[in-house]
């Protein structure tokens, strides 16, 4: 079974959120917790942070055995359906690939 490490985030947990890092590197998958998705910005407007850690593990899908992986995150209201999304960059040859990319959506 393939397993991808995806964090949602607050932007107020910044400590944490290397901690979290951490134990994903030297235990090889994250803690779960329940994070403060949203902060207000005092515009009517709400940012979600996601962290996208990495993938463990994934399905071969080339002939030679290896993969090119990527992960899309999308942003989904369930009132409009979707907002964004917003692709990291493709890691080559692998199928443990560690991406530690940041990813910030400001929805109203």
């Amino acid at each position: 079974m393939a397993t991808c490490a995806v964090e949602v985030i607050g932007l107020q947990e910044d400590e944490e959120s290397a901690q979290m890092i951490q134990d994903f590197n030297n235990e090889g998958y994250p803690r779960r917790r329940e994070p403060s998705l949203y902060k207000n910005t005092g515009e009517n407007a709400r940012i979600v942070r996601v962290k996208v850690i990495a993938g463990i593990g994934l399905a071969k899908k080339d002939i030679l055995g290896s993969s090119d992986p990527y992960v899309k995150v999308t942003l989904y209201d369930p009132m409009n359906g979707v907002l964004t999304s917003v692709q990291t960059k493709t890691i080559k040859k692998t199928l443990n690939p560690k991406w530690n990319e940041e990813i910030l959506f400001r929805s109203l």
